[in-house]
């Protein structure tokens, strides 16, 4: 992997760093069709340890990512690996251990350690496919992200293919120094400078945008906050603000004997007096343990904290005595690192909107949450389709991409609130002993942790750690009540009465019937993951929707509607996929004005069965997306009121006389939701407006 590929003097994106998010960025930005130089300091993906927990929400987006045909042919190296088949959720549900459960075990009155309760990883209120954690370590994670990049760069156009190693990953190179000087060069406003570890050769590149996720310490931060050597992470135009606590934890992937009962389930254990651990069950038998490393209360000088020169030995010799009275012997260990607790957030994500921070590089936190790979991954996903619509001509740079630090850096803080409390709970800090109850000797018989206070705050906060809570407020893409869209239009336009759905937030899944095939889909993967905006027209009854849909056909024909005024440069794609759900194998009798635009494919759900209506009996702009016309039939317990009739309309609040349209970002995030008439048509226009520009002068790829 060492060995050094062309190194070119222009790219359109280089990305430091490859480990999840950095590989969640090349993965994006490749299936977008962009050239991509992407580095990092490590002469191989990570073989052992490190991030292991994929939440629901992530598992969706993976499988709305999907996959390009991955086969094991020539170029592809499977030696020691699992085969490269299926895409990235499928390969990874295969290769990892599933948690549906987690078990609280605490002191009792009359127990050392005791189970007290149990609950779901991910509870029956959140609406998800995939109701359960799964866990790996890193570097499986790191490879099928390496293979799917490594089978879509091989579809990217002649003049996007450069020479790269598998996967596209340069290694080892080391990040030296990055600036942005657009009068020198306006295409590529960005300049790099990359060593390569191996032979100290410097490379200086020039590109559209540099996308920093080379973690915690990172290079690309100190070199946008102009930050001198030695002033530490603290100082410059971007600061690293939060605070450590004196609270150190080590962390095993080991393999056990024990006759502890729950040692292949997810456990939170307290102690009475030796402090707390975690159980996670992993691939391969084995299983990851988090020790607090308390220090005994004698010998130690009065030391309470082991700090983080503390020795494998010493953390195995504390899991086993918080395991008491259970046996445990380590007979392996596979991986073994010990971290200090902090919860930490950069000032800023970008100076310029032009270099970009993410991941770790811009916050840090415990891992016992398991939430830093699913945010980090999931800031790059968010930014790469912004970027796209930027580059392909479809929007203002300077209007849409503060977006990304206004979204993500809501979500990171609402994490680091939530992980401080978590962790201080899980540590034992807070509430303190002569808390617990009104009896403070019966209060010390039964520990220093509230349990019951700590079960809570799991439960209460289980929707945002699945990564469903992942909210946005009101902006330009959010049209919310109190947005300022919202207010300036006809009440009631925005946000129908009845419904359910919440701008900002995901859209929820659902099945329906596919007209075409009679097949039974999700409607939430049925788009993949291409660029485009997927607007759902929930039609209600057939009958009654047919003069509508008729309206809204004539409008989409206009050249003043969102779908004419807004086109990508001329020979842009959205991306690599043909996925924009234009039925190209139909011959489709009428003569269409103009080509289908990329960036917007439609989705027709009517309340009927599909057995009563016909799909060439529907308005143009509709019936070329034949592929993606639906019936709201199957059953969701969710709504078990309404049995087979119209359930998705139900979940969704959608009137069944009036219908609705429902934009979804290429994200998966609902964006706006309409009335289905003139009304709701204009609201389009102006929702659209707020973000996308119809100038004539386009930018080129």
């Amino acid at each position: 992997m060492s060995t050094e590929f062309e190194i070119l003097p222009e790219y359109d994106m280089v990305i430091v760093g490859a480990g999840p998010a950095g590989l969640m960025a090349s993965l994006c930005l490749t299936t977008y069709g962009f050239s991509v130089l992407h580095i990092d300091d490590r002469e191989e993906p990570t073989t052992a340890g490190r991030a292991d927990g994929i939440q629901p929400r992530t598992l969706e987006v993976l499988r709305n990512i999907g996959s390009v045909g991955l086969k094991d042919a020539e170029g592809f190296p499977s030696s020691g690996r699992p085969p490269v088949t299926g895409g990235l959720a499928k390969r990874m549900v295969a290769q990892g251990v599933r948690v549906y459960e987690v078990a609280f075990w605490d002191p009792t009155e009359t127990e050392q350690l005791a189970r007290t309760s149990r609950a779901p990883s991910c509870p029956d209120f959140i609406d998800v496919c995939d109701p359960f954690t799964l866990l790996l370590h890193q570097g499986m994670i790191e490879w099928s992200f390496l293979d799917e990049i490594e089978a879509r760069r091989r579809k990217l156009p002649a003049n996007k293919v450069h020479s790269s190693p598998y996967g596209g990953v340069n290694r080892p190179f080391k990040f030296k120094t990055c600036s942005t000087d657009a009068s020198s060069n306006a295409s590529y406003p960005v300049s790099a400078t990359i060593v390569n570890a191996k032979t100290d050769k410097e490379h200086t590149v020039r590109a559209k945008y540099l996308l920093g996720c080379d973690g915690a310490r990172s290079l690309v931060r100190r070199a946008m906050a102009g930050g001198k050597e030695g002033d530490g992470e603290w100082q410059g135009d971007i600061r690293m603000l939060g605070e450590a606590s004196d609270i150190v934890w080590g962390v095993m992937d080991v393999v056990v004997k024990t006759d502890f009962p729950d040692i292949m389930s997810k456990c939170l254990i307290h102690s009475k007096s030796d402090g707390s651990i975690m159980v996670i069950p992993r691939e391969n038998g084995l299983c990851r343990l988090y020790v607090q490393l308390q220090a005994d209360a004698k010998g130690e000088a009065g030391k309470t904290h082991y700090g983080r020169d503390a020795t494998q030995d010493i953390c195995i010799a504390r899991a086993k005595k918080i395991f008491e009275p259970y046996q445990l012997e380590v007979v392996e260990t596979d991986w073994f690192s010990v971290y200090q607790i902090g919860q930490r957030i950069a000032s800023h994500y970008t100076l310029d909107q032009r270099v970009f921070l993410g991941g770790d590089a811009t916050h840090t936190h415990s891992p016992k949450a398991g939430q830093g790979m699913n945010i980090s991954m999931l800031d790059m996903f968010s930014l790469a389709w912004k970027l796209n619509l930027v580059e392909k001509g479809m929007a203002d740079g300077a209007t849409l991409l503060p977006t990304y630090e206004s979204e993500r850096k809501g979500i990171a803080e609402a994490l680091l609130k939530f992980d401080s409390a978590y962790s201080a709970l899980f540590s034992g800090r807070s509430p303190k002993a002569s808390q617990l109850t009104a009896d403070e000797s019966k209060a010390k018989s039964t520990g220093a942790v509230d349990a019951q206070l700590f079960i809570e705050t799991f439960k209460q906060n289980a929707f945002f750690t699945s990564g469903c809570g992942a909210v946005y407020n009101a902006n330009i893409l959010n049209v919310l009540p109190d947005s300022e869209l919202a207010k300036t239009t006809k009440a009631g336009v925005f946000n129908p009465a009845g419904n359910k759905l919440i701008a900002g937030q995901r859209l929820l899944p659902g099945k329906v019937t596919r007209a075409v095939d009679a097949n039974v889909v999700r409607i939430q993967q049925e788009v993949k993951m291409t660029g485009a905006f997927r607007i759902h027209v929930f039609a209600g009854h057939y009958a009654a929707s047919k003069a509508t849909l008729k309206a809204f056909d004539s409008y989409l024909t206009s050249p003043t509607s969102f779908l004419n005024l807004y086109r990508p440069t001329s020979g842009s794609f959205s991306s690599i996929l043909d996925g924009n759900g234009f039925a190209k194998r139909h011959i489709e009798q009428e003569q269409a004005t103009q080509d289908p635009n990329p960036f917007f494919t439609f989705l027709t759900v009517f309340a009927d069965p599909h057995t009563e209506w016909d799909i060439e009996d529907m308005p143009y702009n509709l019936r070329i997306y034949r592929d993606q016309i639906y019936a709201d039939d199957q059953f969701d317990w969710r709504v078990a009121e309404v049995g087979k009739k119209a359930p998705l309309h139900a979940k969704y609040g959608v009137d069944v006389n009036k219908g609705s349209i429902i934009v979804v970002r290429p994200d998966g995030y609902v964006g706006a939701v309409t009335t289905l008439n003139e009304d709701g048509f204009k609201a389009l226009d102006s929702y659209f407006a707020g973000f996308l520009k119809a100038s004539t002068r386009k930018a080129s790829l």
